[in-house]
């Protein structure tokens, strides 16, 4: 480890001298240096080392840059070498070795880029975005910082085009990119206008489309906008890409065009209303939407509602909530199940006298069945829910025990004990927690475990009889002992 660590160190100990040659950094200071750089190496060898140790060390190499700078301009020395620029080599020589390690943190690359963009390092920019890009194709943020820099730091539009070419041929679905991409050329395009001269593409327009090439863009004046714009759509067309570029185009007083992006709005038949609502289901502006667009959807929204309306969710509550359309689907659900009806009675959207109860008996799924019953309980008459449940689910236990626990609780004192005295005579179908709630003599405990011969009846039957009878014990005792052997030596246990 020491003579790894002293290899990196000696790399750097000649541009140090030379600065102390130069009177920019003294003897002891190089010392102190040096010193403390090894302290760092040390400290990032170890196992337990983390991204802090490197901002750490980044921090120093910082700070070691800042003060070189001052002390150059405070003893006016102005003749520059390479030897000037080793703390900034030191300082991407510990960049790089972070993202070998962090290559999937945006936020680390985000760092490093704004670095090589503060020194305005082209080459060493491009080599970092390159890197990044490789890692992190589908970041939009990254593709922008490559595009901004060949824009304002090497001053070349064409470069920055290519930059957003390749971009938006690996994420043609993202939104913010072509509106970016939208924007940077109605700034060429102003630009172009300001100084009288059409800005000239020589390398054409690269086909974005992955699947087919689409007709290159050759003009930069509105022509070559518009095709932006139709490209955008076949790639990504929906209500918020035309929303940003009709903000995007007002801003820049294309007026005429904006208002051409939003009649053009492609939805033109059936299909793609109804695809459109579909796809935006948890919008709740999603109404709003198509209402800006003058489209009327009421048809397409109907066959949707008899289509795919199987329970009732918040897109159905938002459509319910429409004055214009709330009639009309309340006529459609006729047909929809009694579930979906009495989640609508539950909601405020219907009246339990508007639903066929009757349609309740024809449930043939017992789980179904429940469910509804669960949802009637609260709404309607509990004794109709308790009737309904007694003729059809008494024999399926499990289901039983899951509607008596939210009929239960429903009741009066008075009612519960009149539930219990019904649970005794049902015996077997009577779920045992319900039996538990009953004061049993000896005799009832006993025929308990003839009604439910399971380990758990046995458990409770066994500590009642303890605590309630302990002179007949030994007859508990005693039939236990001719019991399964698993069940026998549990309780014994």
């Amino acid at each position: 480890m020491a003579d790894k660590i002293r290899y990196t160190l000696e790399k750097f100990i000649p541009d140090l001298l030379a600065l102390q040659k130069k009177q920019v950094f003294s003897k002891d200071e190089v010392k102190d240096i040096l010193h403390k750089r090894e302290e760092f190496e040390y400290m990032l060898q170890r196992r337990t080392h983390n991204l802090s140790n490197y901002m750490q060390l980044l921090d120093y190499e910082y700070g070691l840059e800042r003060l070189r700078r001052q002390r150059n301009k405070e003893r006016q020395i102005k003749k520059v070498t390479t030897r000037d620029y080793a703390i900034v080599k030191r300082i991407i020589y510990i960049w790089d070795r972070i993202m070998n390690k962090y290559r999937y943190n945006i936020d680390l690359w985000k760092q490093y880029l704004s670095f090589c963009y503060i020194i305005e390092s082209k080459k060493h920019f491009f080599k970092v975005i390159t890197k990044a890009l490789n890692f992190n194709p589908f970041n939009t943020d990254l593709w922008l910082a490559g595009a901004l820099f060949e824009l304002e730091k090497a001053h070349n539009p064409i470069k920055a085009r290519k930059i957003f070419y390749q971009a938006l041929r690996i994420n043609n679905k993202n939104i913010d990119l072509w509106g970016s991409y939208l924007d940077f050329e109605l700034n060429q395009l102003k630009i172009g206008q300001e100084q009288n001269d059409e800005i000239k593409n020589v390398d054409g327009f690269m086909p974005l489309n992955t699947v087919e090439p689409i007709t290159q863009i050759k003009s930069k004046k509105l022509d070559g906008i518009k095709q932006i714009i139709q490209l955008a759509y076949e790639n990504c067309d929906n209500y918020e890409l035309r929303k940003l570029f009709k903000n995007i185009l007002l801003r820049h007083n294309q007026n005429e065009l904006a208002e051409e992006v939003q009649q053009t709005q492609q939805l033109d038949n059936s299909e793609k209303i109804s695809q459109f609502i579909w796809e935006n289901k948890d919008d709740p502006q999603v109404f709003e939407k198509l209402k800006d667009l003058n489209i009327d959807y009421k048809n397409e929204l109907l066959q949707l509602f008899r289509e795919k309306a199987n329970s009732l969710d918040s897109f159905w509550l938002l459509a319910l909530s429409q004055s214009n359309l709330k009639q009309n689907l309340l006529e459609e659900i006729k047909n929809k199940s009694i579930k979906f009806k009495i989640q609508l009675v539950e909601k405020g959207y219907l009246q339990i006298e508007q639903i066929n109860l009757q349609e309740i008996q024809k449930q043939k799924n017992k789980k179904e069945l429940l469910e509804i019953l669960l949802l009637l309980v609260h709404l309607y008459k509990k004794e109709f829910s308790f009737d309904i449940a007694k003729q059809n689910l008494i024999g399926q236990t499990d289901l039983f025990v899951i509607f008596l626990d939210e009929y239960y609780p429903l009741l009066n004192n008075e009612e519960q004990q009149q539930l219990l005295n019904w649970l005794e005579k049902q015996k077997q179908f009577c779920p045992l927690k319900y039996h538990k709630l009953r004061n049993l003599d000896f005799v009832q405990l006993k025929k308990l475990t003839e009604y439910h011969p399971n380990i758990d009846t046995w458990k409770f039957v066994l500590e009642q009889t303890k605590q309630r009878f302990p002179e007949k014990i030994t007859q508990i005792m005693t039939s236990i002992q001719f019991l399964d052997p698993q069940i026998r030596n549990q309780l014994l246990k």
